[in-house]
């Protein structure tokens, strides 16, 4: 009886270390998806603003003019 208690307590302990464990891991992805997000939107924001500058600086036919060409081979 003593030996199946002890062991009890050896199991909730393992138990306990786990769950901390999985609290600790559980806080890093969060943290990791909260940076992955910023730096998504960050990338997204520096091209659209740095497509704006092409755009006005272009001085070619314009994108469909460009594209359609491309696609019959008139370049």
């Amino acid at each position: 009886m003593i030996k199946m208690q002890e062991e009890l307590v050896e199991i909730k302990g393992h138990l306990n270390r786990v769950t901390h464990e999985l609290i600790q891991i559980k806080k890093l992805i969060i943290r990791l998806e909260v940076k992955d997000k910023q730096k998504t939107e960050r990338a997204w924001d520096d091209l659209m603003s740095i497509s704006k500058e092409i755009s006005r600086a272009w001085k070619g036919e314009n994108a469909v003019t460009e594209i359609r060409d491309q696609r019959e081979g008139g370049w």
